[in-house]
């Protein structure tokens, strides 16, 4: 025992003589206090089951991680994962799965599987593509379905993607989180793996990789192309450059009964689109743009309470709806009488809709009780950004500064209703606050012929009692088309 002491002394006086160790820098500090979340598949080149897990070091002791049971449409979450295994952490009472880090770290592993045989189908799933799927040949898997949450924030987590194969493409690439990403931000992704077509290309200079499945009205590069024009667009006219990269993952879905079906949602740096194979070329279009939007409203604008949201719809839905058409036409993806006719739809849509009087208080209740309900935010909302469009470059600026405002205000502070009025309001003027308390709050109807339009565009009243905006007679096409967009 003396032996050693007196070693240990040594070595301590030959340390006190020797140099100092380089001290680590600042991203060497932040690398020390990350965890890691590694993603890989369990067999190769199979993709009936993912593994995940997430190693978090003692810097997370403390937080609390949970697994959401519900997810947008999605249910019972937890049967989409399977042998769960733990070291360090605690789990807790409850019904939710939920889990305490201890104070030395540890680490959490599962894997995710999707929890019905086959292909999804309308009469098992809400929407069928949102739910884990994985199959022998592909994989496709929202973050949000199988990534936890992090209560009190946690730490930053790098990215371990190795256990990968080849043809696989992740909203983040590994240099993406060299210093660190947020758990938030990760689970706001798409994983997309197997038999998708990936490809790369430049749209300015912003990278975009895409995962495509399916075969489709718009081929890849068609699809490529209008994420590139509205990139570059909304970059312009909110004064906001994109990300240096971004992930479009298309993935297809059944056919409904009738008809058929295009959604889509925007991820962080990312985008999906879930389209059935017998979508028109217009609807894959006009839905791509419309998520794209998405990017500056309201993603770069602040978080939203997602428990209020339908409260907002008016300007999340209804400003997204008329700028897609919108930068669709300045990106030269429509032209004048596609843009209009788009509009002429929306009012159309309106009139005919037994929702269309409902006031703002009973359409937050009844957002998802029928198709009417939901289409309505976006119906009302374009046709009165519209609206607000002139009557805000009368005096000087039009709606793409409200947007721009409201991004370049952002200071990581929540996008509150207040906020969004007080933006709209400063730029509009006192007419934005009773027509938002006329239509939106006590939800009188609107007259589409009385909006305040274009000055090249008028509004008539068909016999049937359909409304259809149109160039006025004499005024050239790409006249009014400049018209209708101002200024960038």
């Amino acid at each position: 025992m003396v032996r050693k002491m007196v070693a240990a002394l040594g070595i301590l006086a030959l340390a006190a003589c020797a140099p100092l160790p380089p001290q680590p820098d600042a991203d060497g500090r932040t690398a020390a206090q990350a965890g890691i979340l590694s993603l890989g598949t369990q067999q190769p080149d199979r993709f009936e089951a993912i593994t995940v897990r997430l190693d978090l070091p003692a810097a997370a002791a403390g937080s609390v991680l949970s697994f959401p049971e519900n997810w947008g449409p999605e249910e019972s979450l937890s049967q989409l994962r399977r042998d769960t295994a733990t070291r360090g952490l605690e789990r807790l009472p409850g019904d939710g799965e939920t889990y305490r880090i201890g104070p030395g770290g540890g680490w959490i592993a599962y894997t995710v599987a999707q929890d019905y045989d086959g292909e999804p189908d309308w009469e098992t799933h809400r929407l069928p593509g949102m739910r884990v799927r994985t199959a022998e040949s592909h994989a496709f898997l929202l973050g949000q379905t199988f990534l936890p949450q992090w209560s009190q924030g946690g730490v930053p987590l790098t990215l371990d993607l190795q256990s990968l194969p080849q043809r696989a493409a992740f909203s983040f690439a590994a240099s993406d989180c060299a210093t660190g990403c947020a758990l938030d931000d990760l689970a706001n992704s798409v994983l997309a793996l197997g038999d998708f077509a990936f490809d790369t290309s430049q749209a300015g200079n912003t990278t975009v990789r895409s995962a495509i499945r399916g075969s489709f009205a718009m081929d890849a590069d068609a699809m490529s192309g209008v994420l590139a024009g509205m990139l570059d667009q909304g970059a312009q006219r909110f004064d906001d450059a994109p990300f240096a990269s971004y992930l479009f993952a298309v993935n297809p879905i059944p056919a409904p009964p009738q008809g058929s079906a295009v959604v889509g949602t925007g991820l962080h740096r990312s985008f999906l689109l879930l389209a059935s194979e017998n979508a028109d070329e217009e609807r894959l279009r006009h839905t791509i743009a419309h998520e794209i939007v998405h990017e500056w409203i309201t993603r770069r604008m602040g978080p939203t309470d997602e428990a209020t949201d339908a409260q907002r719809m008016w300007f999340t839905e209804g400003a997204t709806e008329y700028f897609a058409w919108k930068l669709q036409l300045a990106a030269g993806l429509i032209d004048t009488q596609d843009f209009l006719a788009g509009m002429s739809d929306l009012a159309n849509e309106y009139l005919s809709s037994p929702a269309r009087e409902l006031p703002a208080g009973q359409l937050a209740e009844r957002i998802f009780e029928s198709d009417q309900a939901q289409r309505l935010p976006y119906q009302r909302g374009a046709l009165l950004a519209w609206h607000w469009d002139m009557l805000a470059r009368a005096r000087g600026a039009g709606l793409d500064a409200v947007i721009a405002d409201l991004i370049e205000e952002n200071a990581g502070q929540e996008l509150t209703d207040a906020r969004i009025r007080a933006a709209m309001a400063r730029r509009i003027g006192g007419q934005f606050d009773s027509d938002l308390a006329r239509h939106v709050v006590r939800g009188k109807a609107l007259d589409p012929e009385a909006l305040t339009l274009p000055a090249c565009v008028m509004a008539t009243r068909q016999p049937s009692g359909t409304v259809r905006f149109a160039v006025r007679d004499g005024i050239p096409a790409d006249t009014c088309r400049m018209e209708i967009l101002g200024h960038a």
